[in-house]
């Protein structure tokens, strides 16, 4: 019994498919514009796409220089970190920092001790306005130090002003 599905030509190809065509782009030449792109361009709506530079200021020399002040908290000299504030509204998350001029002194853990910058990070040692405050306090004060020294730069301090005036205008 034949259901009419006999194959009638072998499975062999005679000649190899050509992949890509038109598509691919030739050797040593940089892709053009797509289609939605030219058509954008010839109607006059096309935007003009630009690279974004960084969003935040980042300074290793910054981060240094937080960190050889004594602990904002307690006054420990020399085991001072650099940390991050933990201030979401003013763009932590998703595995991002903080700009770098939201940077406070914090000691680090001892042998005996657990130091200021795991209390703030994982503790839960202070309820969200107080954290919130103090944080905004330290800031200020490592500011006012880091002036004092002659070591706040001015992208610093925009940032500063961006964030913190931002944060703090949203009535945190």
């Amino acid at each position: 019994m034949s259901w009419g599905m006999e194959r009638r030509s072998s499975l062999k190809t005679k000649t190899p498919m050509k992949r890509g065509g038109w598509l691919r782009a030739k050797p040593g030449k940089p892709k053009g514009p797509g289609l939605a792109q030219r058509l954008a361009d010839v109607l006059g709506v096309a935007i003009d796409h630009k690279p974004k530079g960084p969003t935040v200021y980042r300074s290793r020399q910054h981060r240094q220089n937080v960190a050889e002040l004594s602990c904002v908290q307690c006054g420990k000299q020399q085991r001072s970190q650099c940390a991050h504030l933990n201030l979401l509204a003013v763009g932590k998350g998703k595995g991002l920092k903080v700009s770098d001029a939201l940077t406070v002194p914090l000691c680090a853990d001892g042998l005996a001790f657990r130091g200021c910058h795991s209390k703030l990070d994982q503790g839960g040692v202070y309820d969200k306005p107080t954290s919130a405050s103090l944080q905004i306090l330290w800031l200020q004060q490592t500011r006012t130090e880091l002036q004092r020294l002659g070591q706040w730069p001015e992208a610093a301090e925009a940032d500063f002003v961006r964030h913190i005036g931002a944060y703090l205008a949203r009535g945190a």
